[in-house]
Parts: structure tokens; sequence; C-alpha cells
């Protein structure tokens, strides 16, 4: 860190010192900070918005709070990178992402004051709730509070946890930082002057001393309880009439609601956060915020200041003549099939722009429905459009997929009904981390009975995969494609669907006793590159294009381990439960005894990097696999009479 350029920061060592500071100091650390995190951020790309609105938030939390011994949860986790700043990581955001450096989000692991992981959505109120109810059981005695808002407020966890919160009467603080992307924000002078002057009543001491004495002599009185009654329902009257009903949602719940607070007011923010802190009670203080702040009103409250590229020059951009992305592949393939089949419909979850949804949304209105960062009603709601004779595309995160485990298992694949299920981002994503790796729908989409799930080497199978998916009906079907770019090639006017659980076979070997490469979508290349290397040392090597995760071609991988002295399996998915154990589990079951290496992510959470470094660290890079396929072909030692390189791909 630069300590000329941001003094205010660098000098803070311990963010107890936060409370020491004034009203003016703390408003030209803003500042410093927000500049510190754009000017970052820029340069090592990733998520930069949401926490630009949170700048005086978190120094107005930090004021107020000891998060070494109070709680605090995030939602998301790219909300708290102003929290992360503070709490001793400034110096350590040119790493952020990076392999060994800085987490993108929130881990346990990083800091003492990362009291609960988040990289997902809607999981903060949840967490605070536990860390409450714990805290009550132990008899120990410090506030909770918890972050939530940038949609995280759309997920269903969110409000069961508030309705179970409010039930249980617990000491917890929940800020919904609304910065105009999940809740609508209050329009009005008029509306904004009556919410502020109600929030400053009733968050004052005098009136909480009132309110609280006027219920203890109230419960004293001949009809007491209806005076009481009447009083709570004159308050929440005024409330409603300035709130837009607002407060008597979050009320019926069991929440005393504050707010709209201006989330950039910091002589706003501390006295209602000071007051409210003190009041033993479930509290929900509603924060406006403005998502990008800093940025410019270009930018501001937009999705492009979501997330920003790293400040350098890619090799290949998405849209160059040689290169094209694996989602705007999915985008025009999806696009034509609508066009042909008014019955086709998408389903995303907050993920419409990031899925390539946006040209169907614009193209055909009403066949896109976005319902925020909620998974499962995502799905669910799939399996009813199925059912009612719709074609539902449910379009997410391989990562975001699981979330819906339950709706894919129970609601769709125990009803055979045809839903498609598109999971962008299969696979090891760089730097978003452990909690964006797609690379698990591999294990638990194998065990789930009927479902098709497939993975593309490029382009044209992913092409036909979708037009294979279109024209299924006989259950679920999943197709699975990688972040990043891919060679662009020439697509046929007409495409043809791949008959289901068909593989292909790429390189046939000249005679036996080969070595058996059987490979899945991003992994096909290495496989032929490693058997082009070892043809030239001497071993016939056959490359299977599985395709399919399930069903497998029995006969083809059946056939061709005939002819096998060994088989090697890759895959970008974990290897507890992946591909590679049902080709081991097949051959078993028909009595073919061979060597078997599958090689795939291991059973450990791969850490921020750049892709080539965690594949690297998967032994999946094109030296790591032909090193393996020597050693199970007996052949450890030898050298290859060629160089290797490693696959790069572009993000």
């Amino acid at each position: 860190m630069d300590e000329k350029k941001y003094p205010l920061l660098a000098a803070i060592d311990d963010p107890l010192a936060l409370q020491r500071h004034g009203i003016p100091e703390l408003e030209a650390l803003a500042e410093e900070s927000r500049e510190f995190l754009i000017e970052t951020i820029n340069r090592t790309g990733g998520h930069l918005g949401a926490a630009l609105g949170v700048v005086e938030l978190t120094l107005a939390l930090f004021h107020q709070f000891d998060f070494l011994h109070d709680r605090i949860t995030w939602d998301v986790g790219h909300q708290a990178h102003v929290y992360k700043m503070l709490t001793g990581r400034a110096s350590r955001f040119l790493q952020y992402g990076r392999w060994g450096g800085l987490c993108k989000f929130l881990e346990r692991k990083e800091s003492p004051y990362d009291h609960m992981g988040a990289g997902h959505a809607s999981t903060s109120i949840s967490a605070a709730m536990g860390l409450a109810l714990a805290r009550d059981q132990l008899g120990e005695k410090h506030h909770v509070v918890a972050v939530i808002g940038d949609g995280g407020m759309t997920g269903g966890l969110a409000f069961e946890a508030l309705s179970m919160a409010g039930a249980q009467d617990l000491d917890m603080m929940v800020i919904l930082n609304d910065n105009g992307m999940s809740i609508d924000r209050n329009v009005g002078a008029l509306s904004r002057r009556f919410t502020r002057t109600v929030t400053r009543i009733t968050t004052s001491d005098s009136y909480n001393a009132m309110r609280e004495e006027m219920k203890r002599v109230g419960s004293r009185m001949p009809f007491g309880t209806e005076i009481l009654k009447g009083l709570k329902h004159m308050e929440r009257s005024v409330k409603d009439f300035v709130s837009e009903d607002r407060s008597a949602f979050f009320e019926s719940l069991g929440f005393r609601y504050f707010g709209p607070v201006d989330g950039h007011d910091l002589s706003e923010l501390i006295p209602v956060i000071s007051h409210a802190k003190e009041m033993g009670k479930p509290i929900l203080l509603h924060v406006q915020t403005v998502k990008g702040k800093g940025l410019g009103p270009e930018m501001e409250n937009t999705f492009e200041a979501h997330a920003v590229s790293p400040a350098k020059t890619r090799p290949l951009e998405v849209n160059s003549p040689l290169q094209k992305s694996w989602t705007r592949i999915f985008s025009e393939g999806l696009h034509e099939i609508m066009a042909a089949d008014e019955k086709v419909v998408a389903i995303t979850a907050a993920m419409q722009s990031n899925t390539g949804l946006t040209p169907m949304a614009e193209s055909f209105p009403g066949r896109v429905l976005d319902v925020g960062i909620a998974e499962s009603n995502a799905f669910c709601s799939a399996a009813g459009m199925a059912i009612g004779g719709l074609k539902p595309f449910v379009t997410v995160y391989s990562t975001f997929t699981q979330r819906a485990f339950d709706q894919i298992l129970h609601d769709i694949a125990l009803q055979n009904l045809p839903v498609r299920i598109m999971m962008d981002r299969g696979g090891l994503v760089g730097g978003d981390g452990p909690t964006h790796h797609g690379v698990y729908d591999h294990s638990y989409l194998r065990m789930i009975p009927g479902i098709v799930h497939m993975a593309p080497r490029n382009e044209l199978e992913l092409r036909r995969m979708l037009v294979t998916a279109h024209l299924y009906e006989d259950g679920p079907l999943a197709i699975r494609y990688p972040r990043g770019n891919t060679p662009v090639m020439d697509i046929p006017a007409t495409l043809e669907p791949i008959p289901i659980g068909q593989g292909e076979l790429l390189r046939k070997p000249a005679g036996k006793d080969c070595l058996l490469l059987v490979a899945l979508g991003t992994m096909v290349e290495t496989a032929l590159e490693v058997a082009g290397t070892l043809a030239e040392e001497g071993l016939e090597t056959a490359v299977v294009d599985a395709r399919f995760i399930k069903p497998l071609d029995e006969e083809l991988l059946l056939g061709q381990a005939e002819s096998a002295r060994a088989v090697l399996t890759l895959e970008e998915n974990a290897v507890k439960g992946g591909f590679g154990e049902g080709v081991m589990a097949l051959l078993a079951e028909n009595g073919i005894n061979l060597p078997v290496r599958t090689l795939g992510v291991p059973d450990t959470f791969i850490g921020y990097g750049e892709y080539e470094e965690q594949i690297k660290a998967c032994g999946l890079d094109v030296p790591r696999v032909l090193e393996t396929a020597r050693e199970l072909a007996g052949l450890s030692g030898q050298k290859a009479r060629s160089g290797t390189r490693i696959r790069k791909r572009t993000a």
C-alpha cells in the first residue's frame, strides 16, 4: 500500500481505534477507502460495486462494535471488502484472488474477524441467528449483526431465518443494505424527510423509555391490553404511511424496523446503530446505498458496477475472431431454439446477463423468468412448467445448481420431468475460488436415477447438445460447460442431435496393448495432446470423448478396454464420486481387470488463483497427465522426445 497516497488507511493497525474517530475523520477515511478499493480492484479484477456502496456503513459498524468480541455475518461476501481492509488486510489487496493470496470473499481461516464464510447468497441472517442462539445458550454477552443485500434478500433462506429469529425474540441486528438491486428504493423528498424524522424519533432513548414505561403501566391498568394494542397500531400506522408498508412486513415477523436510513450519511447512521444495538431485541435496520458509489453516474447502480475485469490486455478477448465464450455459444444456440419453438422458456436465478439470457429476454418477452437468488424456486417452478406443457431451460452456474439439489432429485427426477439444466462455469473458475468452482455436478447428478448429464469439448458439440436437450422428453437432462473461451468453429445450418449415451472414439490405436484415455469436456484436448506425445514415444493410445457422464457409452468403453493395458480417466470435477469412478464401476461389473487411474479435482477445496495454477495443482496440466500416463503404462522414467505445454484457457 502507498502510505503517502493512503495515509489514513495505512495508519489503522486496530479497528478499535475507529471508535475514537469523529464524523469528519470517518468521512475522510471513507473517501480514502473508496479510492483505494477502486484502484486495487481495477488492477486485480473482481467484485466492486457492492463494496463501494457499504463504505460508510462499514465504518459506522466499526465505530459501534468490536468485531473480535462481537459477531458479524456478511451476505455473499463481496460486500465485505472494506471490512477486510480495516481488519489488517489492506496491504494484501493486490493479491486479491491470486494463488495463495487474499480470498475474494470471507473465509474463517483467513482472519479471526471472519466469523462466517460467505460466497453464496442469503445465508447471513440464518448464520447470525445461530450465533445469537449459541451466545444465549452459553450465557455469553456480545452483539450479533447480519448484513444482507445485493439481492440476498430475494432468497427464501433469508425469510425463513427472519421468521425464526423474530419468533425467538433474539437480540440481533439485521442490516438490509438496499442498493437498488433487491428492494425498490423510496422516492420523493417528502417521503425521505418523514422517514428520517420517524427513525430519529423511534430510535431515541426518550421515545423508547416512554414506550417501555407505557407497556409497564398499561399492563397494570384496566383495559391496559386494549390501550397498548391501540398505541402499537397507531405507531405502526405512522410507520406504514412513511415507509410504504416495509415496517409492517418486518414487524409482523417480530423485528423492530428502522429506516430507510441514508447509508452514506455517517451522522445519520451512527446514532441509529448506537440506539438500536442497546434494545436487546430483533432489529431490522433498512439502509439505502448506491451500488458502485464513486464510479460515476454512468456506472453507479448498474450491472456493470457489479464486477470489473483486470486493467490489462488479454491475449484473446471474448469477441475476438478466433475465440468465443462458452456463454455466448449457449446464448446463440438457445436463441435459435426459442425462435423456432414458442414452448421453450428460460429460467434463471439472478443470472440473466451472466448466463447470456438477456438477448432472449429482449427477443421473446415473457419467456425468460428471473426468480432472484432463489435457485430452489427456479427448479421447482421449472417442474411445474414442464408438467404444464412448456419446455424449460434452467440456466445458472454449476456452483449455484447445487443449492437446488432437492428440487432436482425430488421435484424433477422423481417425477421424470423433462427439465433442461444448463450449468455455466462448470469446472474450475480461476479467481472466484472455492465457493464458485463448478466441480461437483458430475458427482451429485450421477447418483440421481434417470438423469442425463453431458459435457461438450468444443463449440459444435455444445450446439448439438442443446439440440439434443430441446428434443429430449424422457426426463431431466443437464449440460455443463466451462467459463472462458473456446476456438470458433463453422456451424452447419442443420445440427444433428447426439444419441443419448453415445461417446466418440477420437483416436483409434493401431493395435492392441494400448493405453486408453477417457476424457470429458475441457479434458479432451489434454487427452489428445498427451496421446500424441505418447505415440511419438512408441506407446499406442486410444482417446475416447465420453460426452456423457451419465449414461455411459458401455459398448464403446468396454470394447476399447478389451485391447487396453490400462485406463486413465480425465475430468474437471471432483474425483470422489465423479465420472472416473463410474468408469471403474463399469469395468468391474463386467469383469474387466485392468489398472485404472482417475484424474480430476482431488479431495480438497482448491483455492483462489489463475485457472492454469488450479489445473496444475490438480495434476490436470499436460506435463502432469503425461507423467501419470507413463507411470500407468509402465513407462515411468522415459522422457518425451517433443516438448509439452500447459493448456491455457482464456477467461
